[in-house]
C-alpha cells in the first residue's frame, strides 16, 4: 500500500510540474483569444510552492480573466509576502496593475479611459509613502521590443505538437498582460509621473561649477517642495553617474534635507578627463563651498554614500571643510595597498575590469561589466604568462590609469594624497558612522580608516555597525540568504532608516539610533544578537594560540608547542596553468561542502568541547624558508562544522616583501628562514558551536584573478612566465602560528 501510495506521489508531482495544455483547433495567431484560452486552463491546473511566485502570477492571469476582483486580492497576496522585509517596495509593487484594473472596473465607455485613469492614479499615488511614490516610476518601464520578441519566441519555439508547457504558458500570459496594460495605460502614466513629481520636487540636474585647480563638476540638486526654510545638506559624491541617482536624492529630500549629488570630475557634464580617486580632496570642498552660498542651505552639509562614495567622505576629511558635520561612509574603498586596486600590495584583475566600468564614458557602462566578459578574458591573460601590465593590451584597450597605478605598488604620496595620512586623522573632530560587513570587499579600508581615526584621535566620535554583509549589503541591501548563509533574524535591519535617525542625530538634535549601544556595534552570527564594546582593541584581549604541527604527516593547529623543529612543506608550479577554469569557479561562499586543496596545506585543530564566541581579526606569525625573493601567501580560516561544512570566518592575503612596511618592499632571502606577520584580515564575530573544528587553508596565492608573483624580485606587473624556473617550494615551521581572538563571557555586553 505505501508503494503504491508513492508511486501516486510521483505520478501526481510529475503531472503538476510537466503538464501540457493542448492547443488543437486554437488559432495562435490571435494573441488576445489565445491568452484568455491559456489563462482559463491555467487557473483551473497551475499550482506552486513558492507563494509571491504563486500570487504574482495568479493575479495576472485574473486579470486576463477579467476577474479583477480576484486579481486585486491575490496581488495584495503578493505585497504581503514582502511588507516586513521591504515596505516601500510592497506598497508600490505591482501599482501599474491595479490602477488598470480600477480604472477598467469604473469604464463604461472608452472614451472616459484617460480621465478615470488620471483619476485613480492620483488616488493610488497620494496613499503611496513618499519613498514608494519615489520608486514608482520602475514599475511603469517597458520596453515593447523586447517583449514582442519574446511573445514571438514563445509562439514559434515553445508550441510543438500542438501544445505548450505550463511554465511557457505562464510566462506567455505574463507577457501579454503586462503589454495590454502597457500600451493602454503607460503614457497616460508617464506624463501624470512628471507632473507629480514636479508637485513635489525642485530640481535642478544640470548644475556646472568651476574648482580652483581648473576642473568643472557636475552636480544635481534635489530640494523637497514642503521644506520652507534652508535645510541641512546631504551631499552625495559619486562617479557612478546615472540618472536614477535621482530617486536616491528625492528620498533623503523627502526627508526634509536638501540633497546634492555631486558627480566625479570628469563625469556627466564635466569636461575633464575622468581620473578616480584623484581630485575628491579638493573637489568636494569647492562643492561645498558652492552649496553653503545657496538660498536653501543652512550652511551645514553630511556626506552618505558606499564604495567609490565612502572613499570620497573620507578624501573630503584630509582638508576638512568647517561645514561638513558628519559623515556616513558605508564600505568605503581602502585606496592603494590596503583592499583596492591592492591588497596588501597585491594587485587585482578586477580593477582594470572596474576601469573600464567607471572611465568608458561619461555616465557608468553598465553593458561593458559582465562577468562573462571579463572571465574569459582573465583566462587568457593567466594561460598566455603575459606580463600583468598587458593585461589592458590583451582586452583589445590599453587603460592611462591602469597603467599609471601599477606604477604605484607601494603605499606611496601618490596614493596617500587622496586620504588623510597618519597624524591628518588627528584633525577630524565630526562624529561619523562607519557601515561595513564580515564579507564586505572593502572592509579592510573601512576599519583602517576607523582605527588610525582613533590612533591618532583618542577622543574621536567614530561610530561601528558591522554584521554578515557583504559590499551590497554594507550598503543598505542586505540579504537573507548570503553566499550560502541563512543569517540570523537579528541581523536584519533597516540601515537606511538607521543612517537618516543618525543624520537627524547630528544635524537636527534628535536622539542617537538605538542600535548605537556604544562605539563598537557588531552581530555575532549564530547567536542571533548584537553585542558592543567602547574600543575596537578591545577584541584583542583574549587569544588563543595555535601552533602549525606537522606529526606524522598529520597537519594540526596545536594549543601547545611543539618541542621538535619539524616543518610542512608546499610545492607550487607556476608553469601549470590547467587550473583556470577551476580557479575562476571558485565561489567563496560562506557555508562549503568542500576545501579548494591545490596549492595549499590545510591544519585543524581538535574539535571544541564548548562553545565559544569568536570576535575579532585573527592574526599569525609565519615563520618559514623559501626558494624565492618574494611570494604572495593567503591564509583562510572556515570553522568546520558538525554537520561537516565549512563556514568561511576570514581571509587574508599579502605580499611577504611588504608584510613589515607596506611603504617599502623588503625582498626575501632565498632558503633562509623569514617571519612575516598576518594581520589586515577580515573581521568576523561568530559563535563557534560545540563539536566544531578550526580549519587554517595556508597557501600560496597563483590565481587569474591576481598578479601572479614569480618571485624575482622584479617589479611584479613585469615578470612574465619565463621569470618561473623551477617550481616554489615554501616549508613552514612548527613554531609558525596563529591567534584566534574569544570574548570571554564577563566582557560581554549585549543589546
Amino acid at each position: 500500500m505505501k508503494k503504491l501510495f508513492i508511486i501516486y506521489l510521483l505520478f501526481f508531482f510529475n503531472f503538476i510540474f510537466s503538464q501540457k495544455i493542448y492547443l488543437k483547433g486554437i488559432n495562435i495567431s490571435n494573441t488576445e483569444a489565445l491568452a484568455k484560452y491559456l489563462a482559463n486552463k491555467i487557473n483551473t491546473t497551475y499550482n506552486e510552492k513558492d507563494v509571491a511566485t504563486y500570487y504574482d502570477n495568479l493575479f495576472r492571469i485574473s486579470m486576463i480573466n477579467e476577474n479583477y476582483d480576484l486579481s486585486l486580492s491575490q496581488l495584495e497576496s503578493v505585497r504581503n509576502v514582502y511588507k516586513s522585509s521591504d515596505p516601500t517596495i510592497a506598497t508600490a509593487m505591482g501599482s501599474q496593475f491595479e490602477i488598470y484594473v480600477n480604472t477598467i472596473k469604473r469604464l463604461n465607455n472608452n472614451n472616459e479611459f484617460n480621465k478615470i485613469y488620471e483619476e485613480e492614479f492620483r488616488k493610488k499615488y497620494i496613499t503611496l509613502p513618499v519613498k514608494s511614490q519615489i520608486i514608482l516610476p520602475q514599475y511603469f518601464n517597458f520596453n515593447a521590443e523586447v517583449t514582442e520578441k519574446d511573445i514571438k519566441e514563445i509562439l514559434t519555439k515553445k508550441i510543438k505538437n500542438d501544445s505548450i508547457e505550463i511554465e511557457d504558458a505562464i510566462q506567455f500570459c505574463r507577457k501579454y498582460n503586462t503589454r495590454n496594460v502597457a500600451n493602454k495605460s503607460f503614457e497616460i502614466a508617464a506624463s501624470l509621473l512628471k507632473k507629480l513629481d514636479k508637485e513635489n520636487f525642485t530640481i535642478y540636474d544640470s548644475v556646472k561649477i568651476s574648482t580652483k585647480t581648473n576642473g568643472d563638476l557636475t552636480l544635481s540638486v534635489i530640494l523637497f517642495n514642503k521644506n520652507l526654510k534652508p535645510e541641512n545638506t546631504i551631499l552625495i559624491n559619486t562617479i557612478y553617474s546615472d540618472k536614477t541617482n535621482l530617486n536616491l536624492a528625492r528620498q533623503y529630500a523627502s526627508e526634509g534635507y536638501a540633497c546634492v549629488i555631486l558627480n566625479t570630475r570628469g563625469k556627466y557634464l564635466s569636461s575633464n578627463s575622468i581620473e578616480p580617486f584623484e581630485h575628491e580632496v579638493n573637489d568636494i570642498n569647492d562643492a561645498i563651498d558652492w552649496i553653503i552660498k545657496q538660498p536653501w542651505s543652512n550652511k551645514k552639509v553630511g556626506m552618505i554614500g558606499g564604495s567609490y562614495l565612502g572613499f570620497s567622505q573620507w578624501a573630503a576629511t584630509k582638508n576638512i571643510h568647517p561645514s561638513l558635520k558628519t559623515i556616513i561612509p558605508q564600505a568605503p574603498v581602502g585606496i592603494g595597498a590596503m583592499d583596492f586596486p591592492m591588497n596588501n600590495n597585491i594587485f587585482t584583475s578586477y580593477a582594470l575590469r572596474w576601469l573600464n566600468y567607471v572611465t568608458n564614458n561619461k555616465m557608468t557602462d553598465y553593458s561593458g561589466f559582465n562577468e562573462k566578459k571579463w572571465n574569459p578574458l582573465y583566462k587568457k591573460w593567466y594561460q598566455s604568462g603575459l606580463s600583468f601590465n598587458k593585461l589592458d593590451s590583451l582586452s583589445g584597450k590599453e587603460n592611462t590609469i591602469f597603467q599609471r597605478w601599477l606604477t604605484h605598488p607601494n603605499s606611496d604620496k601618490y596614493w596617500q594624497n587622496m586620504i588623510p595620512y597618519k597624524k591628518e586623522f588627528s584633525k577630524i573632530n565630526i562624529p561619523i558612522l562607519t557601515i561595513t560587513g564580515y564579507y564586505d570587499s572593502d572592509q579592510l579600508g573601512a576599519l583602517y580608516y576607523l582605527k588610525e581615526h582613533y590612533k591618532y584621535n583618542k577622543n574621536a566620535e567614530h561610530y561601528l555597525i558591522i554584521g554578515p554583509y557583504d559590499h551590497s549589503g554594507a550598503q543598505g541591501n542586505i540579504k537573507n540568504e548570503l553566499r550560502g548563509y541563512n543569517i540570523d533574524e537579528a541581523a536584519n535591519i533597516d540601515l537606511s532608516k538607521i543612517c537618516i535617525e543618525w543624520f537627524d542625530h547630528i544635524l537636527k538634535e534628535k536622539e542617537k539610533p538605538s542600535i548605537l549601544k556604544d562605539k563598537i556595534n557588531y552581530q555575532v552570527m549564530g547567536a542571533d544578537l548584537w553585542k558592543s564594546t567602547n574600543s575596537i582593541d578591545n577584541f584583542n584581549n583574549f587569544k588563543i594560540k595555535f601552533y602549525l604541527e606537522n606529526v606524522d604527516h598529520k597537519l594540526n593547529l596545536s594549543t601547545s608547542k611543539n618541542k621538535d623543529t619539524n616543518f610542512s612543506s608546499l610545492k607550487v608550479d607556476f608553469t601549470d596553468r590547467t587550473d583556470a577554469d577551476e580557479l575562476l569557479a571558485l565561489k567563496y561562499d560562506v557555508i562549503e561542502k568542500s576545501l579548494y586543496n591545490k596549492n595549499n596545506l590545510i591544519f585543524s585543530t581538535d574539535t571544541f568541547e564548548k562553545a565559544v564566541e569568536f570576535s575579532g581579526n585573527f592574526s599569525g606569525l609565519l615563520k618559514f624558508t623559501v626558494n624565492k625573493k618574494d611570494c604572495d601567501i593567503y591564509a583562510n580560516l572556515y570553522e568546520l562544522m558538525p554537520n561537516g561544512k565549512y563556514f568561511l570566518l576570514s581571509t587574508y592575503l599579502g605580499r611577504a616583501s611588504y608584510t613589515k612596511n607596506s611603504e617599502k618592499r623588503n625582498l626575501l632571502t632565498p632558503n633562509k628562514k623569514e617571519t612575516v606577520s598576518i594581520y589586515n584580515n577580515e573581521f568576523v564575530s561568530r559563535k563557534i558551536e560545540k563539536g566544531s573544528k578550526l580549519v587554517l587553508v595556508l597557501g600560496i596565492n597563483k590565481s587569474p584573478l591576481w598578479q601572479v608573483n614569480y618571485g624575482t624580485g622584479k617589479d611584479v606587473s613585469e615578470e612574465t612566465i619565463a621569470d618561473a624556473k623551477e617550481p616554489l617550494e615554501i616549508k613552514w615551521y612548527n613554531d609558525s602560528y596563529i591567534e584566534i581572538p574569544v570574548m570571554e563571557q564577563s566582557s560581554e555586553n549585549s543589546n
